[in-house]
């Protein structure tokens, strides 16, 4: 494809060089760029991190001669052999030439967007259960990174740089993929790294203050902000009418963009927020438990059809999750029986995950990680009705300093005994992370049912120590992530191997 064939019709006009120069890949980091690339210089995340027009000078001496900028750098001035594009917004301008690269292959499976503080990952994994029950192909997109049938490959980014977005979408749609379910998060929509897809439909599940840090957004309008960009690319949004703000989340989108899917209340009456009723609503909620195993069973009235549903996912709020989903199944031809067979037999994995192990008690790995998500965990570990709540606890270094002392606070209002240990510190003073937690928890009347142990291969174990008959235990923090990131050098780390290796040590004769 050529410069001019590649940007023709787009804001973007050819200030220096040949349109006719043959375009062989695209890159945004000088260090992929070489001969027949076009590097597009993006600017840095919220103006603080790197600029891309500062390494233009690097990816010339790698071969690059095909430029996308904002403004002429230095480093390619004087340069007689090179061909320069200038757009306005090179974030915009690199989403809409990777689409048309890749030949807009969101255009050949139907892309659903999913987006919310939370349930993102869990709902993907339902709708993949679902999906695959009724015997279609299925990739997802999201924090646990890219699947689909014969391949995965872990992400640095929950929703994709736009030209690697479009890449696994070609991939996928090449494969045979009928459907995609994508993590939409704030920073994507903030970074337009969706820009100019029309998704076949979206959901919206919930809205909490989070990701406002010196990284992410600067405030909670911002983030809410580019959440709601969302209504701008779908062709329809179901909206969970029992979210926070949900007025707000539906407030000046087109009426006919919308559904709304949630609990009926008390008396089995669907009565209207903001002018909205329930296309879709639970009733009859029940907590459910096989042994040690955990899951909530609920009745689905849905257009047309009744049906009671059992998810093998615990808690009220994972009725609430299954229940997005449905909204997605059933605008997709889904019936009712596959529904129901594919939610039964949901895994997420690092969501209310369930380890099996040879003991009297409950052991889940969840990546509770703000307030809306502790508070749904401890309600739902609660509503089990344990003898006693024991938690390993961390957060990730680089993020909202809030949820520190959230997470702490709930904590030391919830927990019969937290242990805190690291989860991936990144540049962060990971004993001030654990510190922040700590003063949370103090502040939440936690004080002496807590202690610090930063290696989780000690804490877990001794955390499994402490546990006994009918106590639930929560790993908390890392979720699926399987390895600790300490200042960008990343080490193994697996709590199912842990819990594994404790019991194997138990077993053969360890106490």
């Amino acid at each position: 494809m050529t410069l001019g064939e590649l940007t023709n019709g787009m804001p973007i006009e050819l200030t220096d060089g040949d349109g006719c120069a043959e375009v062989s890949e695209i890159a945004y980091d000088s260090r992929d760029a070489g001969a027949g690339s076009l590097f597009v210089c993006l600017p840095g995340a919220n103006g603080k991190s790197l600029d891309g027009h500062d390494f233009c000078a690097d990816a010339y001496a790698r071969g690059c001669r095909l430029f996308l900028v904002r403004c002429l750098p230095d480093g390619l001035r004087g340069k007689p052999d090179i061909s320069v594009l200038r757009t306005d917004d090179t974030r915009r301008a690199l989403a809409l030439l990777s689409r048309r690269f890749f030949g807009y292959p969101e255009k050949r499976l139907r892309l659903i967007a999913l987006t919310g503080t939370k349930g993102k990952t869990t709902i993907s994994y339902m709708l993949k259960s679902i999906f695959e029950k009724a015997g279609k192909s299925v990739g997802l997109i999201g924090s646990n990174g890219v699947l689909y049938p014969g391949f995965y490959k872990k992400l640095l980014n929950t929703t994709p740089e736009s030209y690697m977005l479009h890449g696994f979408l070609k991939d996928m749609a090449d494969a045979g993929v009928e459907y995609c379910f994508l993590e939409a998060t704030s920073q994507g929509f903030m970074m337009g790294r969706t820009d100019g897809i029309l998704f076949d439909a979206a959901l919206y599940t919930n809205i909490s203050p989070d990701h406002i840090s010196k990284t992410e957004h600067e405030s909670f309008e911002h983030y809410f902000a580019c959440k709601k960009r969302v209504f701008e690319q779908t062709k329809c949004c179901y909206v969970n009418r029992d979210a926070a703000l949900f007025d707000d989340i539906v407030a000046g989108v087109p009426r006919e963009l919308i559904r709304v899917y949630g609990f009926e209340n008390e008396n089995g009456e669907r009565e209207k927020h903001a002018g909205y009723a329930l296309d879709y609503a639970a009733r009859d909620v029940k907590l459910t438990r096989d042994g040690n195993r955990m899951s909530v069973k609920f009745q689905c009235v849905a257009p047309g059809w009744q049906r009671h549903l059992r998810v093998g996912i615990p808690g009220r709020f994972n009725a609430e999750n299954a229940l997005g989903a449905v909204c997605i199944a059933d605008r997709c031809g889904i019936g009712p029986d596959h529904i129901a067979a594919g939610l039964s037999r949901a895994v997420a994995q690092g969501r209310m995950e369930y380890v099996e192990a040879p003991a009297p008690y409950t052991i889940l790995i969840d990546f509770a990680h703000n307030r809306l998500s502790m508070e749904a965990m401890m309600e739902t570990a609660r509503s089990y009705g344990p003898k006693r709540i024991l938690c390993v606890y961390g957060l990730e270094g680089d993020r909202a300093h809030i949820r520190r002392f959230d997470s702490g606070e709930i904590l030391g209002r919830d927990a019969d005994y937290t242990i805190l240990a690291d989860a991936s510190p990144r540049t962060d003073d990971p004993d001030q992370i654990l510190a922040d937690i700590a003063t949370g928890i103090e502040r939440g009347g936690g004080a002496g049912k807590y202690e610090i142990i930063r290696d989780r291969h000690i804490a877990i174990p001794k955390i499994l120590d402490m546990a006994g008959a009918g106590d639930i235990v929560l790993l908390v923090g890392k979720g699926n992530v399987l390895y600790e990131e300490v200042h960008g050098v990343n080490t193994p780390l697996d709590e199912r191997e842990i819990v594994r290796d404790y019991f194997a040590k138990k077993g053969a004769g360890g106490k």
